[in-house]
């Protein structure tokens, strides 16, 4: 009994988990935000070129994402175009997230035969 139990708690951590790290525009969302503060904190720090671990982030995240971005942001490592395309990112991330939350029909039940 004791031994479900433990494997039962052990697998609903699991899906938990599994909900928390998913890929869904909301959570692109927010690491966009993340990435977004780090561009900042290297302008206000009057940094020129993205650092490598911020890069290899920025570049994993719009590799996941449908569109141009990774094209659009080449090799070109700058503070100032770095954060135009994530901009460009986050706004169709934003878009896709009010998509996916309105795209939630309810059951709706009859009360009555047609």
């Amino acid at each position: 009994m004791i031994e479900r139990t433990v494997l039962e708690i052990a697998q609903h951590r699991f899906w938990a988990w599994q909900r928390k790290t998913a890929r869904t525009p909301q959570n692109q969302l927010r690491e966009t935000d993340r990435l977004l503060n780090a561009v900042e904190e290297c302008r206000l720090r009057d940094i020129k070129l993205i650092p490598t671990h911020i890069w290899r982030r920025i570049v994993h995240l719009l590799g996941e994402l449908e569109g141009p971005y990774t094209e659009r942001l080449g090799i070109d490592r700058s503070v100032d175009r770095t954060a135009d395309v994530l901009f460009e990112a986050q706004e169709d991330l934003m878009l896709a997230a009010r998509d996916r939350r309105r795209g939630r029909g309810t059951n709706v039940i009859p009360l009555f035969r047609a």
